[in-house]
């Protein structure tokens, strides 16, 4: 679809008398968008446009959890994603140009090609860590030449420093155990973190369009955090950690006999309670373990982080999702069918997740068994705890138990489905108006959640359900209720 700019002038043409393949050749744009658009209104534009946009909602979160963890990611290559994880996905890329370009705008996501050139704005507390990676050679003992390599991170606004020293180069996984050394001692994480280029953390990056390593990915999606890439040796960008790893080579390594890696580990954090974090910074001309305890109250809480392998799948229509080889049957409730499940695997437990708001939808055993169809056990445990509570919030009502037995006999594929929507509508709806639409369902002889809520929408306005429904599901209410408004209103 082309934009309102290109749709205006082409109407602007049309008023001139040019002819539709002059205008298409004056603008740079095919034939055929020309004619598509050249008897269309203005008003029609827009509908359309809109509906476009409301398509491109449904892949909105998957777009922000990818934002969030690299700003400064293409949009090129979150389409990219965006193709590989929905391969049904059926939108233009102009389109999907346009709707980034809102969606930046209204989370104050920068584009890619926006590069800091400037100095470094002074960083609110909280706000930035500088993270990356040194190397060191000592003596030991016997006067052999010893490598050691070590991590460190240092908070933007306070100048608090951590160091973790390995015996081996740096991959993602002490890299992530690293990170999870540095929360502890620091008590938590700030907002975003700058790292360099490095192949720990990136596997190819070409202006802004970031291809990270998948289990860093997943480490930084878990524990919360925006991540920012510079180019290296830059210190307009991280010139406080290198300047913290000179610091620490200068002051901490040099003239140290290795005697093992845990000397410098354990050593090292005395250094840092003593000196390194405990005297006064050459710049701020404070001391950062008193600028610290400012700084720590806007510190994110980290969760403790396990070493679990997480993947992202979709399910049927019957709610079976399929992974390793088996078939899965989890209850997906209010999920509507663009939606993912998140897998964990520890190794013990298959954790199924809805990937949108982490509930908890099934749990399996891990087996070594293929071409197997899994059941929960208990009947849909869960879901006949929705019927019970339901059946115990209408019980003085007669009326809502004969709506709920004939929902049981009209809708008993997906019976469980209903319950839990009705569930669902008794924290949005009150008594009165939920009565009030089961009464027009017994009427009628319709009874479904899915009928009773376009009705709430038609008598008590579409504004409720708009707070708890996915966008898609919303929309098919809205088109029942309007049908509903035909039947009643005339």
């Amino acid at each position: 679809m082309i934009g309102i700019e290109q749709y205006r002038k082409i109407q602007e043409y049309k008023a001139l008398g040019l002819a539709q393949t002059r205008t298409a050749k004056a603008l740079g744009i095919t034939y055929s968008s020309v004619s598509k658009y050249w008897n269309m209104s203005e008003e029609d534009y827009v509908r359309e446009a809109e509906k476009e946009r409301y398509h491109m909602d449904n892949y909105r979160q998957y777009i922000l959890e990818h934002l969030k963890i690299c700003p400064q990611m293409r949009d090129t290559n979150i389409y990219i994603k965006l193709v590989e994880a929905f391969p049904d996905l059926q939108v233009k890329r102009a389109t999907f140009y346009r709707y980034m370009k809102a969606l930046r705008e209204q989370h104050g996501y920068p584009h890619a090609s926006k590069r800091k050139t400037s100095p470094r704005e002074i960083s609110p507390p909280g706000y930035e860590a500088q993270a990356d990676f040194g190397q060191y050679k000592l003596k030991d003992m016997y006067g052999r030449i010893v490598r050691i390599y070590f991590f460190c991170m240092v908070l933007s606004y306070s100048r608090m420093k951590f160091v973790y020293f390995s015996p081996d180069p740096f991959t993602t996984k002490t890299a992530i155990k690293a990170h999870n050394y540095a929360f502890q001692y620091f008590g938590g994480r700030t907002q975003t973190i700058l790292y360099d280029l490095d192949r720990v953390y990136v596997v190819s990056e070409n202006l802004g369009n970031i291809i990270f390593v998948p289990a860093f990915e997943e480490y930084v999606k878990r524990i919360g955090y925006n991540v920012s890439l510079c180019r290296p040796r830059d210190p307009q960008s991280k010139g406080k950690v290198e300047e913290v790893i000179g610091y620490i080579k200068q002051s901490f390594l040099e003239g140290r006999i290795y005697t093992g890696i845990d000397s410098p580990n354990s050593a090292a954090l005395a250094w840092l309670d003593r000196e390194g974090n405990g005297r006064i910074h050459t710049v701020t001309r404070k001391v950062p373990r008193e600028m610290f305890m400012e700084e720590q109250k806007y510190l994110f809480h980290v969760k403790p982080y396990s070493e679990v392998s997480s993947t992202v799948a979709s399910f049927d229509k019957d709610g079976v999702v399929s992974y390793k080889g088996n078939r899965y049957l989890i209850n997906t409730g209010m999920m509507d069918a663009h939606k993912r499940i998140r897998i964990e695997d520890d190794g013990e437990m298959f954790l199924f997740y809805d990937a949108e708001t982490n509930d908890l939808l099934a749990k399996y055993p891990v087996t070594e068994d293929t071409g197997q169809l899994f059941k929960p056990e208990e009947n849909y445990s869960r879901d006949r705890v929705s019927l019970t509570i339901i059946k115990q919030y209408f019980a003085e009502y007669e009326i809502a138990q004969e709506f709920i037995r004939r929902m049981e006999q009209q809708q008993s594929k997906y019976f469980n489905t209903h319950c839990i929507r009705l569930y669902r509508m008794t924290k949005f709806y009150t008594i009165g108006q939920l009565l009030n639409g089961i009464e027009y369902c017994i009427d009628t002889e319709r009874c479904s959640a899915y009928e009773l809520l376009a009705y709430l929408m038609y008598q008590y306005g579409e504004h409720i359900a708009k707070k708890f429904l996915p966008n898609q599901q919303y929309f098919n209410h809205l088109a029942r209720s309007k049908e509903i408004r035909r039947e009643i209103d005339g």
